[in-house]
């Protein structure tokens, strides 16, 4: 009698690239929340007034631009790190990190952005409308993300964090904006009769990148969620 020797299975490297798969995008996310804090810090790290890029701030309206500044670059250095998978098996230190992001980055920040819009912004009403929007569901969305991982539900707890992080990267989503909005106003200045005004063109392209920049992020976020979520909730509801 013969035997047959079967060699052992190569193991297959399906998990390891599905791992590849979800790191890669988080380190761009990560790339794209801390390139523009280190422009942004240049001229508030060491703090001081001569350097701020917002003319003519009073002492007290710069101490309430540079605490909103330091709490939302903690929300964007921290936000992404949420999501690592790594991380998240970590539950101690994912929790650490939660709380950082929430009561040292999107709370402070959320209630800080609306007197630093009030006093600092040179943008228009338009832009100044959309930050006390924009702060109020940021902040929203951050107590009811706490508010579900309080009540262990995890998954609600988990979407929305998704949304307001969403709101978070807004920033970043505003910048990316300045620029096709720009050509979008200067292609259809003459119609608007704005002439050579630049406040007037200034206003426009602040106001509609700060509106448009978390709604789209949001509903960015929601086309996330239904995908992933949509037919798991609805098969709970049936």
């Amino acid at each position: 009698m013969t035997t047959t020797v079967v060699p052992p299975a190569k193991a297959t490297r399906g998990p390891e690239r599905r791992r590849r798969g979800r790191t890669w995008p988080l380190v761009l996310l990560a790339v794209l929340c801390v390139a523009p804090l280190v422009y942004l810090l240049t001229a508030y790290v060491p703090p001081e007034m001569s350097r701020s890029r917002v003319p003519e701030t009073d002492t007290f309206a710069y101490v309430l631009l540079v605490a909103h500044i330091f709490t939302a670059s903690v929300a964007l250095i921290a936000g992404p790190l949420q999501f690592w998978p790594w991380l998240r098996r970590r539950g101690k230190a994912h929790r650490w990190i939660g709380r950082a992001y929430l009561f040292a980055g999107v709370f402070p920040s959320a209630v800080l952005s609306i007197p630093v819009s009030v006093q600092t912004s040179t943008f228009g009403v338009s832009s100044q409308l959309a930050t006390g929007v924009f702060s109020v569901v940021w902040f929203g969305t951050a107590y009811a993300a706490y508010r579900a991982a309080r009540r262990r539900r995890y998954a609600d707890h988990r979407q929305w964090m998704i949304r307001n992080f969403a709101l978070t990267f807004g920033k970043v989503t505003n910048t990316l904006l300045q620029v096709p909005v720009y050509l979008l106003v200067a292609a259809q200045d003459g119609a608007f009769g704005r002439g050579d005004d630049t406040t007037l063109i200034t206003h426009d392209i602040a106001g509609t990148t700060s509106w448009l920049a978390f709604v789209l992020n949001l509903l960015i976020a929601e086309w996330y969620l239904q995908r992933r979520y949509g037919s798991l909730r609805a098969s709970r509801v049936s």
